[in-house]
């Protein structure tokens, strides 16, 4: 073999040991590792010291599609139905927001700055709402972080690069249209269909196809091998049919989460892939940073000023009022919106893109993009680690008070009957409830037997009359009340079913009564005592004064 071949192969060891290692020296300052691999690229890359020259890094050029695609599957594992029904609804108008305001500001601004210029305007446009989903993977990882703030950074960052991905590949046709680049409408129509449709189609077909494979492999080794066979070969073919090999991967990795979360197994080969991720992280981000030239801020001019300027106050705007929306304070929503300008991978790949599409326009776009990624890939990771800070905090101080006991209702059934009087049911409640208990909810029953003495219609008419009169009584009380009307063969066996449908806790009866409706022929087993047999909780038998008959026919 060529001895140049193993020389390449040395400079390339030695620039992902030199990216740990600076991402071991810059965890001292307590700055994110993302930090350290980037400036160890820009350190040794061309325009720096020249270690990793621009022929070298030509021939490993197929490393940084092959890493993205990597870190891009395992986010399509967030991005499934259930996982993204979690989340709550502030969620998608952060998403929403992110599409909108940082694309709409960067459009004006490039406009104030090149005038009658759209093809600047829609490709800058559109390439400032993507963000990077792999830095806050990274960093986020990297603290071990997880939480609903957590999810929210991940979640947008990965939407906004699809709809990025979609809506440049919409967008470049017609804009090569106008450039008399493509010759007529229907070749830009059918460009679209082919980045987006093939892109589509074999991500889905490469996530079916993965997940039979997985049905019957349960060594995780042996799911390392097939995950990264199936990336390595869905970057390669999309790269080489010509379609999107950013959306095929992700698409992929939606499809074969879908696939084995039916089967309640998904993220057994997101776990297998995980333990390469960190490798995977230090080859992208130093070769991306080895990409980046300095000198490119003064080339982009006022214009990647604009956008810059542009890009973070949109992005600011939208995760601030995003996070106002889910219940956050305006410090931490303020740096919500901070941690959500870092910017890398698909802005960078769209841009190189743009240079080689649009030769006249191509060259200026890419400096300007590359300007704004040296200050989001540099200042972004901080601001993001000091984001996810900022919500591990807000996450414990929810699951402090999760853990904090919380007062719970019981729920009390009190069947009673039509002679019932508000006042003898006061001095019930009274007895029924502790002084400094929480609040319970009171299931005023009325159990309609079958009588000989009226019809079916006139009993249940007499005790729907008497649960109206008896409710107010409850809720003057401040207690919650509930009235049910329930025909039953028996006493008891009413009683004991309504308890077991409301779940109730207690079940509060009258005392036993020596003659009345709630006398026996026996004197040692009255209708209570059959009560008491048929229920299976707590009962409490609430004495009372006897001063008639009618209070003889209280069960409460």
């Amino acid at each position: 073999m060529n001895e140049a071949v193993w020389l390449d192969l040395v400079v390339v060891g030695t620039l992902v040991w030199l990216g740990y290692m600076g991402a071991r020296l810059i965890g001292r300052l307590n700055l994110p590792a993302v930090t350290g691999f980037l400036l160890v690229g820009v350190a040794v890359g061309p325009h720096g010291l020249g270690l990793l020259n621009a022929e070298l890094l030509h021939n490993i050029g197929f490393a940084e599609p092959l890493a993205l695609g990597l870190i891009v599957f395992l986010i399509g594992e967030e991005l499934t139905r259930k996982m993204l029904a979690r989340h709550h609804w502030s969620f998608w108008l952060t998403s929403a927001l992110n599409l909108l305001i940082p694309g709409a500001l960067v459009a004006l601004a490039v406009n104030m700055v090149a005038p009658n210029q759209p093809a600047y305007v829609w490709l800058l446009a559109v390439i400032a709402i993507s963000g990077a989903p792999a830095t806050v993977m990274a960093v986020v990882s990297e603290m071990g972080a997880k939480g609903r703030g957590c999810d929210t950074l991940l979640g947008t960052a990965a939407l906004d690069n699809i709809a990025t991905v979609v809506l440049y590949s919409i967008v470049t046709p017609f804009l090569m249209l106008s450039l008399n680049i493509h010759e007529s409408f229907g070749d830009a129509i059918l460009e679209v269909g082919k980045q987006i449709g093939g892109a589509l189609l074999l991500g889905i077909i490469a996530g079916v196809l993965l997940a039979k494979l997985l049905e019957n492999v349960f060594q995780e080794g042996e799911m390392l091998a097939l995950g990264l066979t199936n990336v390595l070969l869905v970057v390669a073919l999309a790269e080489t049919i010509g379609v999107s090999s950013l959306l095929a991967p992700l698409v992929a990795g939606v499809t074969v989460a879908t696939l084995e979360e039916g089967r309640n197994t998904r993220d057994r080969i997101f776990h297998a892939l995980r333990t390469v991720e960190y490798p995977v992280y230090i080859i992208f981000f130093t070769l991306a940073g080895a990409h980046l030239e300095l000198a490119s801020i003064a080339t982009g001019g006022f214009l990647a000023l604009a956008y810059i300027l542009a890009r973070s106050l949109g992005k600011f705007i939208a995760g601030f009022g995003g996070s106002l929306a889910a219940g956050y304070d305006a410090r931490q929503s303020a740096w919500f919106g901070l941690g959500m300008l870092p910017q890398a991978g698909v802005a960078v790949g769209l841009a190189l893109n743009a240079a080689q599409v649009f030769p006249e326009i191509g060259a200026t776009v890419n400096a300007v993009v590359l300007a704004a990624i040296v200050v989001f890939e540099i200042a972004g990771p901080v601001l993001t680690k000091r984001a996810v800070s900022c919500m591990l905090e807000v996450e414990r101080s929810e699951e402090m008070a999760e853990e904090t006991p919380v007062c719970r209702g019981r729920v009390i059934l009190m069947p009673v009957s039509r002679m019932l009087t508000p006042e003898r049911l006061m001095r019930t409640l009274d007895a029924a409830i502790a002084q400094n208990e929480c609040p319970p909810t009171i299931v005023l029953a009325n159990i309609v037997t079958p009588s000989r003495g009226y019809t079916a219609a006139y009993s249940l008419a007499q005790a729907e009359r008497g649960l109206k009169m008896l409710a107010p009584t409850v809720r003057k009380r401040g207690l919650v009340v509930d009235t049910r009307l329930v025909r039953a063969r028996s006493l008891e066996r009413g009683i004991a079913d309504l308890a077991e449908e409301v779940g109730a806790d207690m079940v509060v009866l009258g005392a036993p009564l020596a003659r009345g409706a709630l006398a026996s022929r026996s004197p040692l087993r009255t209708k209570q005592h059959r009560i008491l047999d048929a229920l299976d909780l707590p009962v409490l038998i609430v004495p009372g004064e006897i001063s008639s008959d009618k209070d003889q026919a209280d069960l409460t």
